[in-house]
């Protein structure tokens, strides 16, 4: 080994939920986040009110698992960043306060996933937050689906079939048919075929990111990035 080699430190991550059984519980699921994230990923867990107690670690995620989601646990979050906390912080839980879930939107590299949630989506968006330090705001929930798609790449010289696990406004995640070289930032089409209108329609979409969990060996987020006929459809937008 060279002797000038620095192997990078372990990823930390605070799960900080009101009991320790639901800190196992969300351990358990994220197993995989590992894998993910270059040097590994050291999960520690807390109770969402000694939080401040875990920052002089300075933790490269926060974690909060809430059951339910008002200005209370709000209250919880804001103070992190009121101890000088500037890092990645995602939150996982039940929308009762809208008021609550939109004031998020005015905190920097916080990231809001409604339950329930697929656990690929919780690693994914995991793993992004700890390799890139930031994620986009999304407070939108995601519909699980297993509907068939087609999704172009290259402007339609490679055409492969997929299924579309769930998917929101702003978004779904898919699984290949067939192992794909797909690269984050690529511009694809989503073409999706509703059984119920029997028609076709077309997503303009870009790769956010990709995973080696899915059935087939590729996963990948996407974020839509035109109106779309079927955001319209399903959506009412």
């Amino acid at each position: 080994m060279d002797k000038g080699y620095v192997p990078e430190r372990p990823k930390h991550v605070i799960l900080a939920s009101r009991t320790e059984e639901e800190n196992a519980i969300l351990r358990k699921k994220l197993l995989t986040l590992t894998e993910s994230v270059k040097g590994g990923v050291r999960l520690t867990t807390t109770r969402p009110q000694a939080t401040k107690l875990e920052l002089a670690g300075q933790p490269d995620l926060v974690l909060f698992n809430f059951n339910d989601w008002n200005n209370d646990e709000l209250d919880w979050v804001t103070g992190l960043r009121s101890e000088g906390y500037k890092r990645m912080i995602m939150i996982l839980a039940k929308a009762d306060a809208p008021t609550a879930v939109q004031n998020l939107q005015l905190l920097e590299r916080v990231v809001y996933m409604e339950k329930p949630f697929e656990i690929r989506d919780l690693v994914g968006i995991a793993a992004k937050a700890l390799k890139k330090g930031a994620v986009e705001q999304q407070i939108y929930r995601r519909f699980a689906t297993e509907q068939s798609a087609i999704v172009e790449f290259g402007k339609g010289k490679n055409m492969i079939g997929s299924k579309v696990c769930n998917m929101s406004k702003t978004g779904a995640y898919i699984e290949l048919n067939a192992l794909q070289d797909v690269r984050v930032g690529e511009n694809v089409k989503l073409r999706l075929e509703l059984n119920d209108v029997s028609r076709t329609y077309v997503m303009p979409a870009r790769v956010v990111w990709t995973s080696s969990s899915g059935s087939s060996g590729t996963g990948v987020g996407l974020h839509f990035t035109g109106p779309g006929d079927v955001k319209r459809h399903i959506f009412q937008v």
